[in-house]
């Protein structure tokens, strides 16, 4: 009995709960020994064949919260517990009486109410020739596991829940986002073909250049843009396709020709590339207003190689050539100082020469920090 309980009156050999399990095993073959009953913490019960209940232990009767077996003993065992189990418990006597063994949880208030949870073994109990003689069901008390178990499946819930509307959340920003990027590109778009449309006007003269050098350096940013929509997910872009695409926007838009060598799978970081793109921009115009043969569109030649000195890119074309003695550190015109200026920014320099063409050959040598071969840490 429990600890807290009342010492019950002196039982007879009939009503004793401990004598009338002993009968009950005798003969048993590998018969349970009976301070095994009486000591395990469980709720042990015997049933007879017909679902009777003919035997509870000292410890299952504290913790079902019943006085006297009396109150239970003889009582068909699914009585004792709620309807909606009723089905599951005659299903495990059944079996039981055919020899086989049936576990399950589920819930069944004590004696006085209390709520419990219960993980239940039914067996069948043989006597000396084998037969199914009675059935011994265990009752363990799991009330604080299950309790605990809910607890975490309502935080798994809530946990799901809260993935969901961060996903609803993030399903939504990538719509806006992606109408955002539609609207800024044809900003972009709008802005440049206009500029062009201006310079086209003034073709030849300081008006026009102009025009066309802010349609340039416009276009460097929308290249910039246009990378890093296409990989979203990374703070770095692909250099070899940001100035790959970035040349033959504007070759193309001044009619020149744009020969890329190939190159090294280099990322760099959005703010280094415009400003590489935007000495490519410059470079790549400057070759088209003074290169070329007559009769013949300008043809421009763009390499880049991974130096132990740093990044290299060429900018080359076929025209007649620098003047004699041309340095670009010195030279005057928009478009030589910020060459240099963001050459400067990116830790290298710019140097001038001739082409094996006999055409210009710029040469830019830069260590921008945020480069990476595609591929490598950091």
């Amino acid at each position: 009995m429990c600890p807290d309980a009342p010492v019950p009156p002196l039982a007879s050999a009939a009503t004793d709960p401990a004598q009338r399990a002993a009968r009950l095993l005798a003969g048993v073959e590998n018969g349970l020994a009976l301070s095994i009953l009486d000591g395990s913490p469980d709720c042990i019960k015997l049933i007879e064949l017909d679902g009777s209940l003919s035997y509870m232990n000292p410890n299952g009767l504290c913790v079902m919260e019943i006085e006297d077996f009396a109150q239970v003993a003889d009582r068909p065992w699914p009585e004792l517990w709620p309807d909606e189990n009723r089905q599951v418990l005659n299903a495990a006597i059944r079996d039981a009486r055919e020899g086989r063994v049936t576990r399950f949880e589920a819930f069944c208030p004590t004696a006085r109410g209390t709520p419990r949870w219960w993980q239940v073994t039914v067996s069948p109990v043989r006597n000396g020739r084998g037969v199914v003689e009675r059935i011994l069901s265990v009752s363990r008390d799991v009330t604080d596991m299950v309790e605990a178990r809910r607890q975490l499946e309502e935080q798994a819930r809530l946990l799901a829940d809260e993935v969901a509307q961060k996903d609803e959340a993030l399903a939504r920003q990538k719509v806006l986002l992606g109408e955002i990027d539609h609207r800024v590109k044809n900003s972009f778009a709008a802005v440049i073909a206009l500029l062009r449309m201006q310079a086209r006007g003034h073709r030849g003269d300081a008006a026009g250049i102009a025009l066309e050098d802010a349609a340039n350096r416009i276009s460097t940013l929308a290249r910039v843009h246009e990378q890093l929509h296409l990989d979203p997910g990374s703070s770095l872009i692909a250099l070899p396709d940001y100035i790959g695409q970035l040349a033959r926007d504007i070759g193309g838009a001044l009619g020149a020709q744009v020969d890329l060598s190939p190159m090294p799978p280099v990322r760099i970081a959005p703010s280094d590339a415009a400003a590489i793109g935007q000495i490519l921009a410059e470079l790549i115009a400057n070759a088209v207003r003074h290169g070329g043969k007559p009769g013949h569109a300008p043809v421009i030649r763009l390499s880049m190689a991974q130096t132990p000195e740093g990044l290299s890119l060429v900018v080359e074309d076929d025209g007649p050539g620098l003047p004699e003695g041309f340095d670009p550190a010195a030279g005057t015109g928009l478009g030589m100082q910020i060459c240099s200026i963001y050459a400067s920014q990116l830790g290298g320099s710019i140097s001038a020469g001739a082409s094996d063409q006999g055409g210009a050959r710029f040469a830019l040598l830069l260590n921008p920090p945020s480069a990476r071969m595609d591929g490598a840490a950091g």
